[in-house]
């Protein structure tokens, strides 16, 4: 359990502090640790509509006050031009999150604890008050909303909304029907207009900040300590009854997954570890009969590449094996001229713009192969598709060619991982020959190479071989005086940045051992940092240490020196392959982590950190930062308890000698 002391709830220290509870559906809750909604993707009940999942928020908060005897306490905060009403954070004594936000309210000799919980599979939201200790309280709770969009702008226009109100709740019909309703008490009918309230976070990053809310009514009761009310907020017109039916069903959910995991790679559970296994199960959404791989909240939905990327951490090292056949066989099916979506947005369509997230599909195939084994599904599910790949990338597609040095050149200068534009412009202009694009494929031939040996494609594994000496030929005109590497080729760029450091990490690489670690040793002195790699050299005059302002502003500095945390994985593998025995290193210097999950969304690890401050920034819990640090963490630990385990078997053996 995280829990964050009475310093962490103001509204100054509040507002980079978040939580949020996902549905496995896409949906999700989630607000600030004082519940003063910051940003317009803050809300109660945020759930996908329709075939195409477009996340609306249907609810945005609750509007709350206690009277106890004589006296009125506020429980909400709220922003407005210029002021914070009400002033609920003053009577917040607490806040604590474990799979869910717990609240703690001292209001004069009454302790009232409120929490907000996600019915898995569900998109409902129960939200549940409880009189811990004191006299009896009268609790209102005033519904407020404007349903729209997750990326629409706020609106100042009074929502037009009707309502269907009765004496336990009401309901709303559009853009999808909804019942709100309580456990106990009554629901008043009191229509009221909130105007202006303000999102500060999207004031900062630039955007429309200000919307009107409105709100039906508000839920009256009368509690004494021991009592609850609960509040439902569903699309299945789910009762209060009901979600906490299925909560207690689903309680131990959580814990099974962390037994399956911890089965599996044979290690304790440990609170770190508890904490990044939840966050690593929020990622993971129903998309039609299969599933999906979001790759952030609140604002990313399925990207190709972070999918890939992420897999490994988030299914295949959790023991989720069968949902990793299945999200690449959705992919494999997507799979248009080699290419697998850039991503998938909130209408459901497929944007094939990138020319790397194939190379990371095969390159998740190969490490689907090495935890399971499992060829079948491979070569009757995924080998047409990837001998697509091979195809495709060898006699060019719309974003990438393989040369006459067998090496692949891509096309578009904002089709890498490196992807913002300004003004429809590249800010990290990459086409030509970018080292992680070649590194990835050396990686996948030989792993391709392998495949067609085993599946007798004799043809295939002879074209593949021819490939692959030139590859590792030309790869060598990546190497820079210093040891490290070009991060582009044809045109040459010697910026120093990480991409290089996949030519260390991945399991087939183009280096020889020295080469290697000298690549290793550059990115260690000029670009690490304990929460992640920058993305470009400090001593660079381009270089960022600011991630702030207008959109424009930040897309300027979003590869020029931020630190992005998923990059540690491959710096860590790299380690690893370098320095042989250097388990215990590895996790020391994890450590950091446990406190950073304690920042920005609690519980979990954000796209990005602002070297200036280290504070975190961008998404506020992103898929493949979550899934490499545990992937790294299990690796490490894994092989750290088997070195164990030879030592006591040897012991034993020494003892019985």
């Amino acid at each position: 359990m995280i829990s964050l002391s009475a310093f962490d709830l103001t509204p100054s220290q509040a507002k980079g502090k978040e939580w949020l509870v996902a549905n496995g559906l896409g949906g999700y809750s989630s607000s600030t640790v004082i519940g003063m909604n910051t940003r317009k993707y803050h809300g109660l009940l945020v759930a996908p509509i329709g075939e195409a999942h477009s996340r609306h928020v249907m609810l945005s908060k609750f509007e709350e006050f206690a009277k106890v005897g004589g006296s009125e306490y506020p429980l909400s905060t709220n922003c407005y031009p210029g002021v914070v009403y009400p002033e609920g954070f003053r009577h917040q004594i607490g806040f604590s999150f474990y799979h869910h936000p717990t609240f703690l309210y001292s209001l004069g000799d009454v302790r009232l604890e409120k929490s907000v919980r996600m019915v898995h599979g569900k998109n409902t939201a129960l939200v549940s008050y409880r009189v811990l200790a004191g006299k009896e309280v009268e609790l209102s709770a005033r519904p407020l909303l404007a349903p729209r969009q997750i990326h629409s702008d706020p609106s100042a226009i009074e929502p037009a909304l009707e309502f269907e109100c009765d004496r336990a709740g009401f309901l709303i019909r559009k853009p999808s029907e909804m019942r709100v309703c309580a456990s106990g008490g009554r629901f008043v009918q009191a229509r009221e207009v909130y105007r202006n309230m303000e999102y500060r976070a999207e004031k900062e990053r630039g955007y429309p900040y200000i919307e009107t809310l409105c709100s039906p009514g508000l839920f009256l009761a009368k509690l004494c300590k021991g009592d609850e009310l609960h509040i439902s907020i569903s699309l299945e017109m789910l009762l209060p009854s009901d979600a906490l039916e299925l909560l207690d069903r689903q309680a131990l959910r959580s814990h099974h997954f962390a037994e399956q995991y911890c089965q599996q790679n044979k290690l304790e559970r440990t609170d770190f570890l508890e904490v990044l296994l939840h966050a690593a199960d929020t990622f993971i959404a129903k998309r039609g009969k299969g599933h999906g791989i979001l790759a952030g909240y609140h604002w990313f939905s399925e990207w190709g590449r972070d999918a890939m990327i992420a897999l490994p951490g988030l299914l295949l090292c959790t023991g989720r094996h069968g949902l990793a056949a299945e999200v690449l066989l959705r992919y494999a099916s997507l799979m248009r001229e080699g290419l697998v979506p850039n991503f998938i947005d909130e209408s459901g369509q497929a944007h094939y713009n990138c020319a790397d997230a194939s190379l990371w599909f095969v390159n998740s195939v190969r490490e689907y192969v090495e935890y399971t084994n499992d060829y079948w599904t491979v070569e009757n599910g995924l080998w047409k598709h990837l001998c697509s790949f091979v195809s495709s990338y060898m006699h060019g597609n719309r974003l990438a060619y393989m040369d006459a040095d067998c090496l692949l050149s891509v096309k578009e200068p904002a089709a890498t991982w490196m992807d913002a534009k300004v003004n429809g412009v590249a800010v990290t202009p990459r086409n030509g020959k970018p080292v992680e694009i070649n590194a990835l494929w050396y990686s996948n031939l030989c792993f391709l190479r392998e495949l067609a040996k085993r599946f007798d494609d004799g043809k295939r594994e002879e074209a593949i071989a021819k490939i692959l000496e030139g590859v590792e030929s030309s790869f060598q005109k990546f190497c820079a005086d210093d040891g490290g590497l070009f991060d582009v080729i044809e045109p040459n760029d010697a910026s120093v940045r990480p991409n290089q450091i996949f030519a260390a990490s991945l399991p087939h690489s183009p280096l020889n051992p020295l080469q290697r670690k000298y690549v290793l040793h550059v990115v260690r002195s000029r670009l690490y940092t304990p929460l992640g790699l920058r993305t470009l050299s400090p001593a660079d005059p381009r270089y960022k240490e600011h991630y702030a302002g207008s959109q424009q502003e930040r897309d300027v500095a979003y590869h020029q020196g931020m630190v992005w945390p998923w990059l540690l994985g491959a710096f860590y593998d790299a380690q690893l392959s370098v320095y042989p025995g250097s388990e215990a290193q590895v996790l020391a210097s994890l450590r950091p982590f446990a406190d950073a999950i304690r920042k920005g969304c609690i519980g979990s690890l954000p796209e990005l950190y602002e070297p200036a401050t280290m504070e975190p920034r961008g998404a506020i819990s992103q898929a493949w930062s979550v899934a490499e640090i545990l992937r790294i963490y299990t690796k490490v630990k894994k092989s750290a308890g088997e070195v164990a385990e030879k030592k006591q078997l040897a012991a034993g053996e020494k003892a019985r000698a």
